[in-house]
């Protein structure tokens, strides 16, 4: 999907994302499923520190050159959310823009084992993800997937839209929700 643009790949980071940024002071940033990197150049405009993964290293390598025209010093890697691919630290926010919804069902657990070592105490998880439906659609996330989250972060936020949006919100039924996960005491 890389080689031509991707429905997916608006250029324009949502709302959404830049209502968490406004709230929360900059910190360390990890964007899974990066793409071409338009949220990381939102996020380090906003003055975080910005580390994005993906699988497809064409994206990968677009994310990279996307930083680089913007001047932006930031680590690009290419690795698989469900495996060990080398992040040895934390974060202060952890997006995941359409990765976790496209996931099998082993897959996310073994993605929200790592969620949970990658994000900091005190740390936010913003997640957008199609819902699945009775459609027949292969990804989509369900309320009990959202529960999985709840065991170890505090929901924050959810909102629910069926609208199709201009910056990528996509034609299909989709959540928007907002974790943090709590102060270690």
């Amino acid at each position: 999907m890389y080689l031509g643009r991707p429905p997916w790949d608006t250029g324009v980071s949502p709302p959404e994302l830049k209502r968490v940024l406004d709230e929360k002071p900059a910190g360390r940033a990890l964007d899974v499923g990066c793409g071409t990197g338009t949220n990381l150049v939102t996020m380090a405009q906003y003055g975080w520190s910005v580390v994005g993964m993906d699988m497809a290293w064409l994206s990968v390598l677009r994310a990279r050159a996307k930083l680089q025209k913007a001047g932006i010093n930031a680590r690009v890697i290419h690795g698989d959310v469900t495996g060990e691919p080398g992040l040895d630290q934390t974060f202060d926010l952890v997006l995941d823009i359409g990765c976790y919804h496209s996931l099998s069902p082993g897959g996310r657990k073994d993605y929200v084992s790592n969620l949970n070592r990658w994000l900091k105490s005190g740390g936010c998880y913003l997640l957008y993800a199609h819902r699945k439906d009775s459609d027949g659609a292969e990804h989509g996330v369900t309320d009990d997937d959202l529960e999985l989250f709840k065991a170890f972060l505090d929901q924050c936020w959810r909102e629910d839209s069926d609208e199709r949006r201009p910056d990528g919100g996509g034609g299909r039924p989709a959540t928007w929700a907002c974790f943090v996960k709590p102060k270690q005491t």
